[in-house]
């Protein structure tokens, strides 16, 4: 079976993530495994800030051109509780 031609965004993702293993010095699963965590949490926190401003309907830190009584109530840190015991 043939491989599959990649597009440039492909590729250059791919070298994006090559580069970021090297740097993180990812030498085991467990550094792999790490990484992944920290990947997935960085995702879900850029998601869900884009989520609030979507709904308050202003970016966080442009409350003067708020149109709403809504408002951001400030920020706490959050545990993020493992499903598969492998990415724990």
């Amino acid at each position: 079976m043939a491989r599959r031609k990649r597009s440039a965004e492909e590729e250059i993702r791919r070298a994006k993530i090559r580069e970021l293993l090297q740097a993180g010095n990812v030498s085991s699963m467990e550094d792999i495994q790490d990484l992944f965590k920290e990947t997935i949490a960085e995702f879900m926190e850029a998601g869900l800030d884009a989520e609030l401003d979507e709904e308050l309907g202003y970016n966080k830190y442009d409350y003067r051109n708020k149109k709403t009584d809504n408002s951001r109530n400030g920020h706490s840190q959050k545990t993020l509780d493992c499903v598969n015991s492998w990415t724990c």
